[in-house]
């Protein structure tokens, strides 16, 4: 199963800056499809996002992008 992320906005880059972070929803496409389908993230609104408190406990399906994707071309990620 291929999960395709979408490139930082703006308002992704606004957020940081903040200190927070836009959770992203995976949807459940390897039950209805197989191994070999795609799925896209769905970014949570930049509001939702901008109101909610840091670091907050996700619902279920949730997730923040960098705790799930493996760390690529940054110090941390050397050892892989």
């Amino acid at each position: 199963m291929t999960i395709i992320f979408s490139e930082p906005t703006l308002g992704d880059k606004l957020l940081a800056v903040m200190g927070k972070k836009r959770a992203v929803f995976i949807p459940d496409i390897y039950s209805r499809f197989g191994k070999y389908a795609y799925g896209r993230a769905v970014k949570e609104s930049f509001l939702e996002a901008l109101i909610r408190p840091n670091n907050q406990e996700l619902e279920e399906g949730w997730f923040y992008q960098d705790e799930i994707m493996p760390p690529i071309n940054r110090e941390e990620g050397k050892d892989i």
